[in-house]
């Protein structure tokens, strides 16, 4: 009896052509929403969002020691494992009442450069992610003290989110003069 011989490379080639075209293809792609993502966070009846680049940390309420000659808004300064940091109170600064001391109020730990800071604020929202592109909205009819630092203005399932931009709100003067 006479076996053909067949090439083993050859074989192996016809094989893997077999399979290829037999074999599924793989879905398209589809590129869903870009999602931007921020902190969300609440000043009164406010609700803000920073980009999650601008804050470092978000803590409980700390054990705040005054700074005399300072303004209402400095709350004064925390130790945060070894750090020193400026607590401001984000809504008194704004002219709004001060955050309560209670299970809610919360601290952000700014992410800015050469700035030792942190801000109090009523409630952390946590995580928010939006479609920037489906959900910004005008901001041309708020009227609030806040509105210089918003870097424009989202919707969400019927709420009203500020972009908070951290880093406006350190550059600006008024922040900066603390002494009373």
């Amino acid at each position: 009896m006479h076996v053909s011989a067949q090439d083993p490379l050859s074989l192996l080639r016809k094989m893997e052509r077999a399979t290829l075209e037999s074999a599924p293809t793989l879905p398209e792609e589809n590129e869903g929403p870009s999602l931007w993502t921020g902190v969300g966070f609440r000043l009164g009846d406010l609700h803000l969002v920073t980009p999650i680049a601008h804050v470092v940390e978000v803590l409980p309420y700390p054990v705040i020691t005054p700074v005399p000659g300072t303004k209402s808004w400095i709350k004064g300064i925390a130790n945060v494992r070894g750090n020193l940091l400026t607590i401001i109170d984000l809504p008194e600064f704004f002219g709004k009442g001060p955050v309560f001391e209670d299970d809610q109020a919360r601290l952000l730990v700014m992410n800015v450069d050469g700035l030792n800071a942190a801000v109090l604020v009523d409630e952390v929202l946590g995580l928010r992610h939006f479609d920037e592109t489906e959900e910004r909205q005008n901001t041309s009819n708020l009227d609030d003290p806040v509105v210089p630092y918003l870097r424009g203005v989202l919707l969400r399932e019927k709420v009203l989110w500020g972009v908070f931009d951290m880093h406006s709100l350190a550059a600006s003067s008024s922040f900066m003069h603390v002494a009373a």
